[in-house]
């Protein structure tokens, strides 16, 4: 053995107590000694010595180094690109996995140069670091997890004002806040007994309308029942803020670990005042489409739409109450319309329809044609129907003697259970007693 090779030798023992192994490579001429005391390399099949680091590098990288690591790795262990890294004197790494009965094992390869008078050499020592990566990547996996799991955190938290972390089975709980919406009232942060402490919130709380039934879904036995066929649940209450109602939507789910409740609390004020807002602004458009413009009375529509909701009633067996229909024509709207114009005959219309309405005031009344109306009577009305169709007949005389105030021809035909006629057979019958009534007034005319 040589000089140089006892100087080798004593590196390598002296290395190997930090590598699994070590290679030596002359700079100059490439060639290099290898050096290990891992019984794992050896089933490698790498050669301890040879004429070209370079090479012999390459091809074995081809043979040992992990399929996705290869490319990297041979790029990297280059001559040139070794000394473009190491003008500096420091030392270099590479990290890459070896193929070691069948499994990757992560290694890095640390490069140090070393130049003097006599020599100019690499030192390339191997260090398993399987361990160390693993745990890198376990960690930042774990990392990973726990950043989409605050992503999800901030999501939930973002729909809730509160949210409650409660121990199903012993009722201990965490509450996390994101805006406060009791008002100046204390609410703990943490607790012993999430179940009993509601229910003295409740109490305190909840608007007196609400305050049972919320005291019921708060309670352990109630959430689970629940939950036993539906991932979550809500309900909607009022809490008392300083006196004034702020609308509140629940929602309890499970955790995933199916011990604990998530009980997210929401101030939906807003939300409810835009639906009451959106629906009064719906009911009033409903309203007018169902009402006669001049009049103020309901229209024809609306009418229809009553008969169908009745006979709808009827042919299910449901026991409507006892209702007459009066219908009235109005005459002389044609005259009027030809010789004073039809503004005089629009107030002659609202006159005759007001006069309906003062007479049948418990009852709705519909205009269904240009000088027809039409009244529903239920009820008092209808126990008063004779005295009240009297009471009309009586004025439309006195306005035909007088020769002031509208003139109405009317009918009237009562519903009776046991005939079983349609509605509109109701509404046909009044019609044809009102052309009657109609010819009455006609003589009384002539």
């Amino acid at each position: 053995m040589d000089k140089n090779d006892i100087i080798f030798n004593k590196i390598a023992e002296a290395l190997l107590i930090d590598y699994s192994s070590v290679y030596y490579v002359n700079a100059v001429t490439n060639e290099y000694k290898w050096y290990s005391i891992s019984p794992e390399y050896h089933s490698l099949q790498i050669e301890k010595d040879g004429k070209d680091f370079f090479v012999n590098m390459a091809r074995d990288a081809e043979q040992v180094v992990y399929e996705e690591d290869k490319h990297i790795f041979k790029k990297d262990i280059q001559k040139e690109k070794l000394l473009s890294k190491m003008k500096d004197g420091n030392m270099q790494s590479i990290v890459y996995r070896l193929v070691i009965d069948g499994k990757p094992v992560w290694h890095t390869l640390r490069l140090i140069r070393e130049v003097s008078d006599d020599d100019d050499y690499f030192i390339l020592g191997v260090l398993n670091i399987d361990n160390e990566m693993r745990m890198k990547e376990e960690a930042e996996k774990l990392e990973k997890e726990r950043e989409v799991f605050n992503q999800i955190a901030e999501g939930l938290a973002a729909n809730y004002d509160v949210i409650y972390y409660v121990d199903s089975k012993n009722g201990v709980y965490s509450e996390y806040t994101t805006n406060s919406i009791y008002g100046n009232l204390e609410v703990n942060e943490t607790g012993n007994d999430f179940f009993a402490e509601s229910q003295v919130n409740a109490d305190q709380l909840v608007h007196p309308d609400d305050k049972e039934r919320v005291k019921y879904v708060l309670s352990r036995d109630s959430i689970i029942s629940s939950l036993e066929d539906k991932k979550r649940f809500s309900t909607d209450y009022r809490l008392m803020i300083e006196g004034t109602p702020q609308y509140t939507r629940l929602t309890i789910m499970w955790a995933s670990d199916r011990i604990h409740f998530i009980i997210g609390v929401e101030n939906i004020t807003e939300e409810v005042i835009k639906e009451n807002e959106h629906m009064t602004a719906l009911k009033s458009a409903n309203e007018m489409a169902r009402r006669d413009e001049l009049t103020g009375a309901k229209n024809k529509n609306a009418y229809h739409e009553l008969e169908n909701a009745m006979q709808g009633n009827i042919e299910n067996g449901i026991d409507y109450f006892p209702f007459a229909i009066v219908v009235c024509d109005l005459n002389d709207l044609k005259l009027i319309n030809d010789t004073l114009g039809h503004k005089a005959g629009d107030e002659y219309i609202k006159m005759a329809c007001q006069m309906i309405c003062d007479i049948y005031v418990h009852s709705p009344v519909f205009r269904i044609g240009g000088d027809e109306f039409c009244v529903v009577l239920s009820e008092r009305d209808y126990a008063n129907r004779d005295e009240l169709l009297n009471e009309l007949r009586e004025k439309v005389l006195d306005n035909l003697r007088t020769g002031n105030g509208p003139v109405l021809a009317t009918g009237m035909a009562e519903y009776d259970v046991n005939d079983k006629r349609k509605v509109s057979e109701i509404f046909d019958k009044a019609d044809v007693r009102m052309y009657a009534n109609k010819q009455e007034l006609k003589a009384m005319y002539e």
